[in-house]
């Protein structure tokens, strides 16, 4: 399944590049932040306990090369817990939500305002898993001037690394970004 999500992520970044391919996005040495929503798509067997997951994240980038920057993020996720009905049994589960708060630094890559990113970290969870696990992410994006600042928009697979299972997510942001 994960292998579909990282196709439709390239596939969107290059339906979304512009047409300016080589323009750098931000001017170098330059720092911007934005701040944005985030959607979670669970791709791994907690979704059959836990709906699609809502919040949002703040980023900070740093421009220190022409096509390359320096990425420091963090946010929350809310996963709500559903009821679930044992088929056999006929005993009906309510699982309680999971809130997860990621912290991760990495990179992006430009050309033109279409980037590439990979970023690594931790995640906090809590409430229906207690713990603390290292996560990995990729993903495109595309940055759209938008008045005095730019709507930052990305798609990105992300793991929540650990035991007894790895979290596979789909994660659709779309941030609003001002710089100086």
């Amino acid at each position: 399944m994960h292998y579909k999500i990282t196709s439709v992520i390239l596939l969107v970044g290059l339906v979304c590049s512009s047409t300016k391919l080589f323009a750098q996005a931000n001017k170098m040495n330059s720092f911007s932040i934005n701040i944005g929503p985030e959607f979670s798509f669970i791709e791994t067997e907690i979704r059959k306990t836990h709906n699609i997951g809502y919040g949002g994240s703040v980023k900070g980038e740093y421009t220190f090369g022409k096509h390359i920057s320096a990425t420091f993020n963090g946010g929350f996720s809310v996963f709500a817990g559903k009821t679930v009905k044992d088929p056999a049994s006929g005993i009906t589960t309510d699982y309680e939500s999971l809130v997860a708060i990621p912290l991760k630094a990495g990179a992006r890559y430009y050309l033109g305002n279409l980037y590439a990113s990979g970023e690594a970290g931790v995640v906090f969870l809590s409430k229906h898993i207690d713990a603390t696990r290292p996560v990995l992410s990729i993903g495109v994006g595309d940055k759209i001037r938008i008045g005095a600042g730019k709507l930052d928009i990305s798609l990105r697979q992300e793991f929540w690394l650990g035991s007894p299972n790895t979290i596979n997510l789909a994660v659709l942001r779309v941030g609003y970004e001002l710089w100086w």
